[in-house]
């Protein structure tokens, strides 16, 4: 997604001892950060950009003191066209998980997961309100891989400077127990919505 500003006024050069002002090339524009989560009251989000560039509802899935998770909705046609088959055939889907932040310890938690434990990013959660993860799970493998992660602002704009990617593949055993809890659910209804979807496509005229 790419978005244009109205150009900056160029910049000027001055000659420290002509006193000479040349113009400068005009300089290209950063691009803003894309929004990717819409949120609603107290921030919480309502709403995250999926992979197909189309909003998606989210579902909570899990909620401790820390953080809630959401996932974008399993239950629309849009991510079901994409997925129900592949779940149904080989037990495998993916997915937009969206972490809320409702403390700084699980971004600071996230941060030193990823690698990232300096000052300069454990500091950086103070900005930080949500994570965005676009993960491949393999439920009969019981394993996930992690196709995309980026941090997001409280006003649900991407840090682009943020953006993870991996073709890592992990276990479910390497998961906290929230994680393993909240992974079983998404699979569950993936599960459910994937078969209301077959049956409506055999019964389709």
């Amino acid at each position: 997604m790419t978005f244009n500003l109205p150009q900056r006024a160029t910049l000027v050069l001055c000659s420290m001892t002509a006193l000479v002002c040349i113009p400068a090339r005009p300089q290209q524009p950063a691009a803003p950060a894309p929004q990717v989560i819409q949120t609603g009251a107290l921030n919480a989000p309502t709403g995250v950009l999926t992979q197909d560039n189309q909003w998606s509802n989210l579902i909570s899935i899990l909620s401790n003191k820390d953080l809630d998770l959401y996932i974008e909705d399993p239950s629309s046609d849009a991510w079901l066209a994409r997925n129900a088959q592949n779940f149904l055939d080989r037990g495998q889907y993916t997915i937009t998980l969206v972490s809320f932040y409702k403390t700084r310890r699980p971004c600071r938690e996230d941060q030193i997961r990823a690698g990232f434990d300096d000052a300069e990013h454990i500091n950086a959660c103070d900005g930080y309100r949500y994570r965005i993860r676009q993960v491949a799970v393999d439920a009969p493998q019981n394993a996930l891989t992690l196709r995309f992660g980026a941090m997001v602002f409280t006003g649900g704009t991407l840090d682009s400077s943020s953006i993870l990617r991996e073709t890592r593949t992990r276990g479910f055993d390497g998961l906290d127990a929230d994680s393993q809890k909240a992974l079983s659910d998404t699979t569950k209804l993936v599960a459910k919505q994937s078969s209301s979807y077959e049956a409506r496509q055999h019964n389709s005229p």
